[in-house]
């Protein structure tokens, strides 16, 4: 496991220091003044592919901070809270693995997109390439990216780069780090299939 934190400390103004403020990220800090954690196709702030999908392993990677719940939804997640929000969710692969990370906060930034903001109306629809129906919902993506971002709405209609334009100022429920390239754009294919939770946001 490898962790990583970049502390991002705000400079001094009049022989004043402002608050630092902490972004959690495998290199540089986030695009997005106010980002905790930084979503990069390498890692996801201090998560990288060779994380363990552990509670342990995951909370050592955040720090003390961050609180980390292991929730059985169907499948066991690893929960990660910053005081009573959820920033973003680890599912493990039956082996203790990192299969992917689903992120739901706006306190995590893109660093690929850094326009797309989660809860935010989405932008710039031509960048897309696909979107694949994971539970009722769709996940949409550009072939190579690590990340794919998800949408309330129905999975009709999104086949064509025309369709996709419907997307356009609809709010982004949650992006999803993958640790290979979605569309398999490193000569791979794209993860299995999603099953159990990981199809739904986590119980409220």
């Amino acid at each position: 496991m490898r962790t990583a934190v970049v502390l991002a400390l705000a400079g001094c103004a009049g022989g004043t220091a402002a608050a630092p403020e902490t972004t959690l990220s495998n290199s540089a800090p986030g695009p997005r003044s106010g980002a905790l954690f930084v979503l990069e196709p390498a890692s996801l702030g201090p998560i990288t592919p060779s994380t363990r999908a552990t509670l342990d392993a995951i909370q050592d990677a955040v720090g003390s901070r961050f609180v980390v719940k292991g929730i059985d939804d169907h499948g066991m997640e690893f929960h990660v809270f910053l005081g009573e929000e959820l920033l973003f969710y680890v599912i493990p692969n039956d082996d203790g693995t990192l299969f992917n990370v689903h992120c739901t906060s706006p306190k995590v930034a893109i660093a690929e997109h850094p326009e797309w903001v989660i809860g935010a109306p989405f932008e710039h629809t031509d960048v897309l390439t696909s979107c694949e129906c994971w539970g009722t919902h769709p996940m949409c993506f550009r072939s190579g990216d690590h990340v794919a971002v998800g949408f309330k709405i129905a999975c009709d209609g999104l086949d064509s780069p025309a369709e996709r334009k419907s997307l356009a100022g609809v709010p982004i429920q949650r992006a999803v780090w993958n640790p290979r390239p979605f569309g398999g754009g490193d000569g791979g294919a794209t993860s299995p299939p999603p099953q159990k939770s990981i199809l739904l946001p986590p119980a409220s």
